[in-house]
């Protein structure tokens, strides 16, 4: 063997002993995301740490993390997250005050007790959402900070760069508005995520100046499927039960999004590989995994919205097509009549709607509808038809987002009436009824005929006396008084109030020919 052979094989078998020393684990063994996208939860089956030694608890960061986004229509607004949290997998219950929660003592919705507080002591109780308290704002930074309408109380735990920073509202109101005021405030009202957690506040911070008769983040979900009263269906604001003590190590990470999302988005979470970032006990380092427990796909947020919208041939009825399927209710049936509503735009027409309601409506597989217009007048052609959802809660896709009443690709013009052949009847005052076909002969074609109207097509031109090369387009509805006679396919018209005649090709309605009656 050749020496440049010999040490090419020595470097490889000491590259391989290098990085088979370093033994690596699979960290993420579960995830799953809200509903609203706001909040990823990743499960452990071992604690984790931010180095190789294990010999005390150190913190996990946000930039311990990455996150990659595929698909869909939303991206990320950074690939790091904006927050982490060690989510409580502790029981709760026991730290209730003595006899609470009680869901005393009036029946009446608005008295109903589905919001938690510190009494005095920093113990539990249940209050209507009515009652007037401060709220306690927990950041996620260990830094002091002066916020507007809150007081400092103080951070935990103390010295670390992982700590979370406790403030007191100034201002008392409802659990409601103390949560929003919370959240825009930066933060959200505070959640126990350890015992240790509590037990340093409480008693220590149990006074007027510190946890006493607040609000927490620590409310009754009446739609739980543990709802009981008094004691089922309390959850913490982060979606953790307050008996956590069955699940399993879970960290908590927000992160931002731009755009929408369609529902194909797929969102994965990553160790950190350089430097590396986390740990087990053992001293394995995490890697970027490949078993897909560390992936999410994103809740469809994107409303229905129209896509593309046509107006029948003959103005009978106006075709919207959506980008997805949509219903008129969150139970997915079908959409009606009296989900839409129509309007016009004239532009110099004179064609109206008698209702904005549509006078039928086709489903064509959800997506495509076709609605009866309601109209009356003159169609020119000219005329714009808006479609658009009655309210913003009457039509919704299957993900049970609602459709907004504000649309783009909502609106078409209608069809100048296409001819045919050109019929006349007899006009009855303002009925529309057409009576037998009345013809003159050349003869007498300019002489007056005693109270005889007749129906005819109107012209496409600006003017109201048609003019050659203008169109006459047939419509029994529309009357325009006039004498006729007709041959294969050419018809000779009087004008009424006019000294003419105009020759008419039937086969498209183009006038060729017009003449004075002298």
């Amino acid at each position: 063997m050749s020496s440049t052979i010999r040490n090419k094989v020595l470097l490889g078998l000491l590259l391989i002993i290098k990085y088979s020393s370093y033994s690596q684990f699979s960290s993420i063994t579960g995830s799953t995301i809200t509903n609203n996208n706001l909040r990823i939860n990743i499960v452990f089956d071992e604690e984790i740490y931010s180095n190789s030694s294990c010999s005390s608890l150190t913190c996990i960061e946000i930039s311990d993390f990455s996150l990659s986004l595929s698909g869909g229509n939303a991206t990320l607004g950074s690939s790091t997250p904006l927050t982490i949290t060690k989510l409580g997998n502790y029981n709760f219950v026991p730290y209730w005050n003595g006899g609470e929660p009680n869901d005393c003592c009036d029946g009446g919705v608005s008295s109903q007790e589905n919001y938690a507080q510190h009494v005095g002591t920093g113990r539990l109780n249940d209050l209507p959402n009515g009652n007037n308290l401060a709220g306690v704002l927990e950041i996620i930074n260990p830094n002091q900070q002066i916020i507007a309408g809150y007081t400092y109380i103080v951070s935990w735990p103390v010295g670390s760069s992982c700590a979370h920073s406790y403030y007191r509202s100034n201002t008392t109101s409802p659990w409601t508005d103390e949560k929003l005021k919370a959240q825009n405030a930066g933060g959200d009202l505070l959640v126990y995520n350890s015992v240790e957690e509590y037990q340093f506040l409480v008693p220590a911070y149990a006074d007027n100046s510190g946890v006493a008769n607040t609000w927490i983040g620590l409310s009754q979900d009446v739609d739980a499927a543990d709802y009981s009263e008094p004691t089922g269906g309390w959850y913490w604001d982060d979606g953790t039960p307050i008996d956590n003590s069955s699940s399993k190590l879970t960290y908590q990470l927000t992160f931002s999004l731009i755009g929408t999302p369609t529902g194909d988005e797929i969102l994965s979470i990553n160790p950190i590989l350089s430097p590396r970032s986390v740990y087990n006990c053992a001293g394995e380092f995490g890697i970027i995994q490949t078993n897909n427990l560390n992936k999410v796909r994103l809740f469809d947020k994107l409303a229905p919205y129209i896509i593309e919208t046509k107006i029948a041939e003959d103005n009978s009825y106006v075709e919207i097509k959506f980008n997805e399927e949509a219903f008129t209710d969150v139970n997915d049936n079908d959409l009606l009549v009296g989900d839409f509503t129509l309007s016009i735009e004239q532009n110099g027409g004179s064609a109206n709607l008698i209702s904005s309601t549509p006078t039928s409506i086709v489903n064509i597989g959800n997506k495509i509808f076709r609605l009866g217009l309601p109209l009356t007048g003159h169609i020119k052609g000219l005329e714009t038809i808006t479609v658009n959802p009655l309210t913003n809660s009457s039509i919704y896709d299957r993900p049970d987002n609602p459709s907004l009443t504000s649309q783009t690709n909502n609106f078409a013009n209608l069809n100048r009436l296409k001819t045919g052949p050109i019929y006349v009847g007899i006009n009855y005052g303002s009925s529309s009824v057409t009576g037998t076909l009345q013809t003159s002969n050349y003869s007498y074609f300019c002489s007056e005929v005693n109270g005889i109207n007749y129906n005819l097509a109107y012209h496409d031109g600006p003017n109201l006396e048609p003019g050659v090369g203008e169109s006459l387009i047939y419509n029994y509805l529309y009357n325009y008084p006039h004498r006729f006679i007709s041959g294969d396919d050419f018809a000779f018209l009087h004008l009424k109030d006019f000294d003419k005649i105009i020759e008419v090709r039937k086969s498209d309605g183009l006038i060729v020919a017009k003449y004075n009656c002298d």
